[in-house]
């Protein structure tokens, strides 16, 4: 006959603590510290369509939890929230200096991670306006149009109004002023040419004198 020996509830209490407080440490281990350099937006997923999660200021310590493949976006952990940061904006200590995750991350080493939408929400994001949108982003991939979000998630932009070609403007024609005559002086260095007389008895002419009856012939 085998005897089984139960272990008192207090061993296993503290067993249960022991294994918790190994997995905090872990999870610790896993994420790396880096630090913010401006304001960036934690958004639910790697792209900047995503629903916002929160709004983190510069300067902030976080914790990289690892990136996807080309390391332009990072999973972090901020405080309470957890969420994507766009790698330009952290950086991670390295030689005693801090380095800019964006275009670093391999000579960084850190993780690469995959982004499963309906796994990562269901882990982050249970209490979210966006939770119960979760099907309009089951299809969306980065690069396209995000659909609508709630709360500080996406918001669609209002439509812009057409723009109106307006017709062309006819020309403006204005009424010139009459040129005044022009006329030519005589040069005064040149003699004046007077035209001929007309051949005849002269009458009518300047300096014309009427010959009276009492008048002898030929006499002017």
């Amino acid at each position: 006959m085998t005897t089984i020996h139960q272990a008192p509830l207090a061993s296993l209490a503290k067993l249960v603590a022991v294994g918790m407080t190994a997995t905090v440490l872990v999870a610790s281990a896993a994420a790396q510290q880096a630090y913010t350099t401006r304001s960036v937006n934690l958004r639910a997923g790697p792209d900047q369509g995503y629903p916002q999660v929160a709004y983190i200021g510069p300067n902030r310590p976080v914790y990289v939890n690892g990136c996807i493949d080309d390391y332009r976006w990072c999973d972090i952990t901020a405080g309470s929230n957890r969420g994507w940061a766009y790698s330009r904006y952290i950086e991670y200590p390295y030689q005693n200096r801090r380095v800019q995750i964006y275009g670093n991350g391999q000579t960084l080493a850190l993780p690469i991670v995959s982004f499963i939408l309906g796994s990562y929400w269901n882990e982050n994001y249970r209490n979210r306006p966006f939770y119960n949108n979760q099907n309009n982003w089951d299809n969306w991939r980065p690069g396209n149009r995000p659909p609508p979000g709630y709360g500080n998630g996406y918001r669609p932009q209002p439509p812009r109004p057409p723009i109106s070609i307006q017709p062309p403007r006819p020309p403006i024609v204005r009424p010139q002023p009459p040129k005044p005559p022009v006329y030519e002086r005589p040069d005064p260095g040149r003699p004046q040419i007077l035209p001929p007389r007309p051949q005849g008895s002269g009458e009518g002419l300047p300096g014309f004198v009427t010959p009276g009856p009492n008048s002898p012939a030929g006499q002017r």
